[in-house]
């Protein structure tokens, strides 16, 4: 089953190659281009304001990751319509459902990251168990090696699974509870599928990366030297002939758009336009394979099922919290009775025989009406035994 997902998630019409079309969906590359340029540029104006007002600098930075946040989220969605088989929505579409889902992917992470959490502490209480004397060390010897399986899959499952599926499956419109429970099912069932799946799609991503610089490595020395030979040796010769006749049009004072400085800025705009919109492009075909193989993860699962299980899961646990909680309070109360009940013996007994054999008012003795496992006294009204916590009433 598991190498027949492989090939088939590696050839084939719904290949992972398919992910390089990205490459050719116009729309993407400008929103994802634009999105970048736009980042970069309300950082700027951070940096520049940030002298001024330490506070509206870190607005200016809230700004730019939000735009970077939106604008990759806007593109993910594009892809998953291509992924899916489906014409990829407008750039105003995308933006909009963006802007109306992608807190999900905010909400998701962090009750992943609640669940990871809660695991650390449940396997520290465990090791806490294992410190009993005598069976301690008979329970560390299956507490240690299930906690190497586990933390180990579940370690590998958040580079493999969690960060580069968590987006597709907002994107494909699954809400925050779906997407977790979809999360949980695949580390379950498809965690081999996917590591392997995922590093095909970086594979992929990453030789077209190389390509792309070698498209632009050649296209710049040819255009540097025929710009070198036609308009002169300042305005060409490669990446340092356009940065020096850029300092040398500056230093003259021949301004931004005349003489070998205009030809140089020039140049230096048409590189950065060139590089953002080219190196928008492995991302993107990331983004198209990821969507891609969090389809294929999650074919023939039971989402529903999946779901539903967790919510099941999620209410014990509220329940058993709020056990927990009435426990804990009802054992304050008990000891708060404790408490003042001294106080109001030596009040009543201030004239009272030094001793009489007599129990302090409203205390049953252990013996007569106490605790069946530890026989230690108990007052009216308590819940839980305050020496062993054992539940009484």
């Amino acid at each position: 089953m598991l190498s027949q997902q492989i090939r088939s998630g590696a050839a084939g019409s719904g290949s992972l190659l398919n992910s390089v079309d990205a490459v050719r969906n116009v729309r993407a590359v400008v929103l994802l281009s634009a999105t970048f340029v736009i980042a970069v540029l309300v950082s700027l104006l951070g940096a520049i304001v940030g002298p001024l007002s330490v506070v509206l600098a870190l607005s200016f930075v809230v700004v730019a990751v939000a735009v970077a946040f939106y604008g990759a989220n806007a593109a993910g969605l594009m892809m998953m319509d291509e992924a899916n088989g489906l014409p990829s929505r407008p750039i105003g579409a995308a933006v909009m459902s963006s802007l109306a889902t992608s807190h999900r992917l905010i909400l998701l992470l962090l009750i992943i990251g609640a669940l990871y959490l809660l695991g650390i502490v449940a396997f520290a209480l465990l090791l806490f168990v294992c410190k009993l004397p005598g069976i301690g060390p008979f329970l560390y010897a299956f507490v240690f090696p299930a906690g190497v399986v586990v933390s180990g899959i579940a370690i590998l499952a958040v580079p493999t699974v969690i960060l580069p599926l968590s987006a597709p499956a907002v994107w494909s419109g699954a809400s925050t509870m779906g997407g977790v429970s979809q999360l949980i099912a695949v580390v379950r069932r498809r965690l081999l599928l996917v590591l392997l799946l995922m590093f095909a799609v970086g594979l992929i991503a990453a030789v077209v990366a190389s390509l792309i610089s070698l498209i632009l490595g050649g296209g710049i020395v040819l255009t540097g030297l025929l710009s070198a030979a036609i308009l002169g040796s300042d305005a060409g010769g490669g990446l340092q002939g356009v940065a020096s006749g850029l300092m040398g049009g500056l230093a003259s004072g021949g301004g931004f758009g005349s003489g070998v400085g205009g030809y140089a800025i020039a140049a230096v705009v048409g590189v950065a336009v060139v590089d953002v919109a080219a190196f928008t492009l492995p991302g993107l075909v990331y983004l198209r394979g990821a969507s891609g193989v969090y389809l294929r993860a999650v074919e023939g699962l039971d989402l529903a099922a999946e779901q539903e299980a967790l919510r099941a899961r999620v209410a014990d646990a509220q329940a058993r919290a709020k056990e927990f909680q009435a426990q804990a309070h009802a054992t304050a109360q008990q000891y708060a009775q404790r408490s003042q009940a001294p106080a109001a013996a030596a009040t009543s007994d201030v004239h009272a025989p030094a001793f009489s054999g007599a129990l302090p008012a409203g205390v049953i003795p252990a013996a007569a009406g106490g605790c069946a496992v530890c026989n230690a006294a108990i007052l009216p009204g308590d819940v839980f035994c305050v020496n062993c916590g054992n539940k009484v009433a």
